[in-house]
């Protein structure tokens, strides 16, 4: 797990690939078939190192974005308009919170928890607002991002805080490496104008913009499965998984040169 340079006084971090026996081997989330008891341990291990529990989300693509804090009862959240108690399901673990991104108020909240936001190639996102006590951690996919999902966790933010959050996008696909068919290309163009892109060999491809000031890495924690090209050969007992190559042009200066890496 590294640790990135701080954003707005929150710590950062990141979880790397262990291509050995180490705990973190396999991924932390519950949707891809892993075994349930793996998962939690895993997530029970990042919880240790970052010294706090963990908010998961149970993230599906949508624009949804919850809001958690201390109430007098205990942990809250909001989501959907609704206000409910910020359950823990297991040692370590707060959530899963239904939503794909989660804004969190730590002002005043000892122990307060970390936040997560797990990946393969779409964008995570971290905004920090108030010296890192009033946090986001976005899943921002291409559906959630032109459905408007940035603008849904600065806004909640916003009824939180009036400073203007500092922002980290951490590593996705990039345009080269993202072919999609030329009409879904067309209809993400016409809803954030310069998202198109060409994949390598010159086939209509879909690039997340990265927006002005980004920089470095996110998140906290979290890990990034990248999908295995085809063609291509992961070491012996690699899983296979996939980070882009330091020629992807279109990742944030901070990202070049971090793969490929297998996982």
């Amino acid at each position: 797990m590294r640790s990135l340079a701080p954003l707005g006084g929150a710590r950062v971090f990141l979880t790397e690939a262990d291509p050995g026996t180490g705990p973190l081997v396999g991924n932390v989330s519950l949707g891809v078939g892993d075994d349930p008891e793996a998962v939690h341990a895993r997530r029970r291990y990042l919880s240790a190192r970052l010294g706090a529990p963990i908010v998961w989300m149970d993230q599906t693509h949508s624009s949804d974005v919850a809001v958690v804090g201390l109430g007098e009862m205990g942990p809250i959240m909001r989501a959907g308009g609704a206000y409910a108690p910020l359950d823990s399901c297991c040692e370590g673990e707060y959530g899963p919170v239904p939503a794909d991104g989660v804004v969190i108020d730590a002002r005043g909240w000892e122990g307060a928890p970390a936040l997560a936001v797990m990946t393969a190639d779409c964008l995570p996102v971290v905004l920090s607002a108030d010296g890192g006590r009033v946090l986001a951690a976005v899943h921002a996919g291409r559906r959630g991002f032109l459905s408007g999902i940035l603008v849904a966790a600065v806004r909640a933010m916003s009824g939180l805080c009036a400073e203007a959050p500092a922002a980290l996008i951490g590593p996705a696909i990039c345009g080269q490496c993202y072919e999609v068919p030329g009409s879904m290309r067309d209809e993400a163009e016409a809803e954030a104008e310069g998202i198109g892109s060409r994949a390598r060999g010159g086939r209509a491809a879909s690039s997340r913009p990265w927006g002005a000031g980004s920089r470095s890495i996110p998140v906290a924690p979290w890990r990034t499965p990248r999908y295995s090209p085809s063609g291509a050969t992961a070491p012996a007992g690699a899983r296979r998984w996939w980070s882009p190559p330091p020629e992807c042009g279109d990742m944030p200066p901070g990202l070049r040169g971090l793969g490929p890496t297998w996982h």
